[in-house]
């Protein structure tokens, strides 16, 4: 489930490549703010309120309440349908104010008007999915966000390419150009709308599919106890609540800095740049370094049930041992990676978008950290929630959110950093969650990582080869082009890095083994006698 996830956020973030060339720099400005709001309340229902429905579900077909569970379901559908309709209805009807006032984008008010029916669509979906997980079954749920994240990726590009048309005709009859990228966020986040619509319509299909089943698992039902809706709602809102925080916590950061940043360029009179860094930010910086830091949280996710599952049958020394290698193996594949997105920032960027690439270059030379340490807090936070370790998980998350937006607020009002300022900011969250996570889990698991050989070396290694990179690149660029030059420094570099990892004993053989494409590069140093 938690690789499903991950999926979808690898297909949300290539999408933006793109669409990026397709609707320019301001269109992404426009359509960041529409999606970030969408994405909010998205994630409130399909991960907090989900959660919260699967376990009261699971609670209860586990000890054949059937009906008990088919009612829980049936008053939480009844209130998501409810509040869905409410802020489906509120976004079209008050799109304008939403647009000028919450987000200060005041031509995205169509964009607004355009992603309300995938805020009530996602509503209804998340709440599906949380019953089919709790009556056992993960299918629905995986089958439903690969089908979601694939129309989305087609319908976006469609959609946004015959409004973005048009609306280069409305910028040309108005003598406006904004109106091309406004109208080409439309499309963009119709495609969203779209891609919730046959979402939904194939869980519809599945319930049907299931409907036999279910109908028999409540003839089945013995249990005379009926619950009240009082009772259903307030077990509800208690097991959902955790859920939602954390969801919001780890979710706003956009729009919150979003809103942060179009008002401090608003009072400094350069309005007028403010979309277009945002869209250099969401749609060049973001997706590269969103793009790195998810695939490495793949390795993270592989190995996070293991643990659980030693950490409950009371193995510590085992969880501890797996714990501390998955870290090591992290700690090898992201700090390299993070120093090499930095020096090789220029051909990156000149090979994947058009556009504002300078301002995307200095983004990423400063922020390609946060590749480093996004993978470290998703292993510690998604280990302490699922070991109902949920303190650390809210109140860590609660600490960082508060802290970047007082640091983002500092830096965008009294420094001359600008949309830097946010990509500082990011950093600074994440740094704080990675703290908070690790602190967390050496209390929960007893463990103390070993930081010189787990952090200093490969630090130390990717240093040297990331020097070694940049001074070919620095020499090349100009003669060879963006994707020779990439490819003959990224493979001088992590030559070098894997050089120095074997001298400086960065590595055992036994961590090698475990590692993904570990037997390769074993096999390899051991045929030029490294090892």
């Amino acid at each position: 489930m938690m690789n499903v996830g991950l999926i979808a956020y690898i297909i949300s973030f290539v999408l933006r490549i793109p669409l990026g060339r397709m609707i320019g720099d301001k269109g992404i400005g426009f359509y960041a703010g529409v999606m970030e709001m969408y994405l909010v309340i998205n994630v409130i229902f399909s991960y907090g309120v989900s959660k919260a429905l699967a376990a009261l579900v699971r609670y209860r077909a586990r000890r054949e309440m059937f009906r008990s569970a088919k009612r829980v379901y049936r008053d939480v559908m009844m209130f998501t349908l409810a509040i869905g309709a409410l802020l489906m209805v509120s976004a079209i009807v008050f799109c304008g104010f939403f647009s000028e006032t919450l987000l200060l984008e005041p031509r995205g008010y169509l964009a607004v008007a355009a992603i309300a029916p995938a805020i009530f669509l996602s509503a209804v979906t998340g709440v599906m999915r949380g019953y089919f997980q709790g009556m056992g079954t993960m299918v629905p749920t995986i089958q439903s966000k690969l089908v979601e994240k694939v129309v989305q990726f087609v319908a976006s590009l469609m959609l946004a390419a015959v409004f973005y048309s048009y609306g280069e005709k409305v910028a040309a009859l108005l003598k406006t150009s904004e109106f091309a990228a406004a109208y080409g966020a439309v499309g963009a986040a119709l495609g969203m709308s779209v891609a919730c619509f046959f979402s939904l319509l194939h869980l519809i299909f599945i319930h049907v599919v299931y409907a036999k089943t279910f109908k028999r698992q409540l003839a089945r039902d013995n249990t005379k106890y009926a619950e009240s809706n009082a009772q259903i709602f307030l077990m509800f809102f208690q097991a959902a609540l955790p859920y939602i925080l954390c969801a919001m916590l780890y979710n706003m950061n956009y729009i919150v800095d979003q809103r942060i940043f179009n008002y401090a360029m608003n009072v400094k009179e350069k309005g007028s740049l403010r979309t277009g860094h945002w869209g250099v930010y969401y749609g060049k910086y973001s997706v590269v370094v969103g793009l790195a830091a998810t695939i490495f949280a793949f390795v993270a996710a592989m190995g996070i049930p293991r643990i659980i599952q030693l950490q409950e049958k009371q193995e510590n020394r085992e969880a501890q041992y797996r714990f501390g290698n998955l870290m090591h193996q992290l700690a090898i594949l992201t700090i390299p990676c993070a120093v090499m997105l930095a020096v090789l920032a220029e051909p990156i960027v000149g090979l994947l978008f058009t556009g504002d690439k300078e301002t995307a270059v200095t983004m990423l030379q400063a922020g390609s950290v946060v590749v480093a340490l996004f993978p470290f807090a998703y292993l510690c936070m998604n280990i302490l929630q699922r070991t109902r370790n949920q303190r650390v998980v809210i109140f860590g998350g609660l600490a960082a959110f508060l802290s970047h937006i007082l640091l983002l607020v500092i830096l965008v009002t009294n420094t001359k950093l600008g949309i830097h300022a946010v990509v500082c900011a990011g950093i600074f969250f994440w740094l704080i969650v990675c703290g908070a996570g690790l602190f967390g889990i050496m209390r929960y698991l007893s463990y103390t990582p070993d930081w010189i050989r787990f952090f200093a070396i490969p630090s130390a290694c990717a240093a040297v080869s990331g020097l070694v990179a940049m001074l070919l690149c620095k020499l090349l660029l100009s003669l060879l082009g963006n994707a020779v030059t990439l490819l003959i420094c990224l493979v001088v570099g992590l030559l070098v890095y894997n050089v120095l990892l074997v001298v400086l004993k960065g590595v055992k053989e036994e961590e090698l083994r475990e590692m993904p494409g570990g037997g390769i590069l074993l096999r390899l140093w051991e045929r030029v006698h490294l090892i």
